[in-house]
């Protein structure tokens, strides 16, 4: 059992594009990554909740349902409850996920998680730790945060987790050293 940190978050990541037109928000997901109901029932933005109204593989809409309505929908930070999604025009263009400490407490560039994505026919993904043989948990959440999978791997530079037992959509992949934590997105696609 992983005890998770009151100030660690876990979930999915955010959506590449983002519109909104005052009284709605519009996010665009590429196909295939991440499913309906994996996705927050409601987002705030600055004091007011728009909540979900509709839903599909590649999209969904948001209607507000308290507070004002947005008085800039060209640029807004919408808040999915795993962290704040910065868009302009449409563009993401800040995701705050993880802390500042959490993200420079491993060299995260040395860590590689593949394939990305995890198609028919392979029921492993790998993590690799580059050169460096370390000793971790690895886990597996879903994007809303619950844990699915997770192993444990002692001075190796590789893990090798199976994922057969998922469906598809996007998962996001734990290394925890134990003071050091990194967290990858991978999506299934079977």
């Amino acid at each position: 059992m992983i005890v998770l940190a009151n100030t660690l978050m876990f979930a999915q990541s955010c959506p590449p594009t983002g519109f909104s037109n005052g009284s709605s928000l519009f996010f665009f997901y590429n196909t295939g990554t991440s499913l309906c109901e994996d996705r927050p029932a409601t987002v705030n933005v600055d004091a007011s909740v728009f909540t979900l109204s509709d839903c599909g593989d590649a999209y969904s809409v948001y209607d507000l349902t308290s507070g004002a309505a947005l008085s800039n929908p060209n640029m807004f930070t919408a808040d999915f409850g795993y962290g704040t999604c910065e868009y302009t025009n449409g563009n993401l263009t800040n995701e705050m996920l993880l802390s500042v400490e959490e993200f420079n407490a491993m060299d995260s560039t040395s860590i590689k998680v593949y394939p990305n994505p995890v198609t028919a026919g392979s029921n492993n993904l790998f993590v690799d730790f580059g050169n460096a043989n370390v000793s971790v948990k690895v886990s597996v959440y879903t994007v809303t945060g619950k844990q699915v999978l997770t192993t444990s791997v002692d001075n190796f530079s590789k893990a090798t987790v199976n994922v057969s037992s998922l469906t598809n959509g996007m998962y996001l992949v734990k290394i925890d050293s134990g003071t050091k934590t990194v967290t990858r997105k991978f999506v299934v696609m079977k």
